[in-house]
């Protein structure tokens, strides 16, 4: 009997030192909200754990990039008349970082998964692109790219500035590089490489000479730049448009461009990759995966045929799950006369196919999954399809 009774006791003391689980009702108030403001985990953090304290207080703990969304969840803890201890941390985190803008200062970075190498790369970005640092880990930064984006890269890849350096680079004399591959070489006559560069890098200019510029990296090196390869960028912002000839023209000079998974610049290329960076060239700045560039854009009827079709529309490949939605994984540009431009996984490369069955490049299995087109030239600028123009980190 004392040995039932020192049971019973045990199991009470552990019953009552057990923390009491967050009622799920509340849980998903939280969820539905954290839903609202973050609909794409590829474009805002939130990460947050729940508890119920000893004094029967909610903890609310984690991190978010968004400020508004914190605000909302106090907001509705506090109309609900729920007690909470507040312990969300808003990126980034003043007190941890004051450089919580950057550069990128190398020709390409990678942008990864998550912290380390051997994570999976899920996009690029190029030299003098403008970037938000949300945190650092070890030698990782987790930023978000002006597409809004979320990626870890090193470190070393960026040259961060607090609000101060940010807005004055802003205000800076810049060029954009236009053409699609080069070097940056060494002042004066030297030969010396300093780094390569890419369509779409942002270099300050500091002089002109008759053929050349001489140009400071963001990291602060110096070098020159034939004249003929770039643009003013403040000129070229405010005056570029997508124009069909040229995006289509762009695209077709990186046949034969090698295919790499999360490739966003004209080195390598994903599906995706190709007309964002095609595009970008025309002053829209995509979305970065081809699942979210399916949610913009003006659609295309291709129903009945492809009459419709516009060089520079943007065609969509994927499945259609079981409460018939639409699960895009595969994208590419009309260029005319039936055919599209597209980094082909099966070709390993930027390649032309046709939509004509009676065409030589044909291709069955492509054209069998196609789910749609969206038109973005003449489009509104917006969210997922916004003219550079508008987007206060580059002005």
């Amino acid at each position: 009997m004392k040995h039932l009774f020192r049971i019973l006791l045990i199991l009470l003391f552990i019953s009552g030192c057990k923390p009491s689980e967050v009622p799920l009702s509340l849980q998903n108030e939280i969820d539905s909200i954290v839903l609202q403001y973050i609909p794409d985990k590829r474009e805002a953090l939130c990460n947050l754990d729940m508890e119920i304290l000893k004094d029967r207080r909610l903890l609310i703990k984690g991190e978010t990039s968004i400020p508004e969304l914190k605000a909302e969840i106090l907001k509705h803890l506090e109309q609900s008349g729920t007690g909470y201890a507040d312990s969300i941390k808003v990126l980034p985190d003043k007190s941890e970082t004051a450089r919580s803008w950057g550069l990128i200062c190398v020709s390409v970075a990678n942008l990864k998964k998550d912290p380390s190498h051997s994570s999976e790369l899920v996009s690029q970005t190029v030299m003098g692109t403008p970037v938000r640092i949300l945190k650092k880990e070890g030698s990782w930064l987790l930023m978000q790219t002006p597409d809004h984006y979320l990626g870890w890269t090193t470190a070393s890849s960026v040259s961060g500035m607090d609000e101060s350096g940010f807005q004055e680079w802003k205000e800076s004399d810049r060029l954009i590089y236009t053409s699609r591959t080069g070097d940056i070489l060494s002042e004066g006559s030297g030969k010396e490489v300093v780094s390569d560069v890419v369509t779409g890098s942002i270099l300050k200019r500091i002089s002109a000479g008759r053929d050349y510029f001489t140009v400071e990296l963001p990291d602060g090196r110096k070098g020159r730049i034939n004249r003929k390869d770039a643009e003013d960028f403040e000129k070229w912002r405010q005056t570029v448009r997508p124009e069909a000839d040229k995006l289509v023209s762009f695209a077709e000079s990186l046949t034969g461009v090698s295919y790499l998974w999360g490739g966003t610049s004209t080195k390598m290329l994903d599906c995706s990759g190709l007309v964002k960076t095609a595009y970008f060239t025309g002053g829209i700045i995509l979305a970065r995966d081809a699942s979210q560039q399916f949610r913009y854009g003006e659609e295309v009827d291709i129903s009945s045929s492809f009459e419709a079709l516009r060089p520079g529309d943007l065609l969509f490949f994927g499945s259609v799950n079981d409460k018939g939605e639409k699960r895009i994984t595969h994208t590419g540009m009309y260029i005319g006369n039936n055919e599209f431009i597209h980094a082909s996984t099966g070709r390993g490369m930027v390649a032309n196919n046709i939509l004509d069955p009676d065409a030589g490049d044909y291709d069955r299995y492509l054209v069998s999954i196609l789910q749609g087109a969206r038109r973005i030239i003449g489009v509104p600028s917006g969210k997922g399809l916004e003219h550079i123009s508008q987007n206060n980190w580059y002005r």
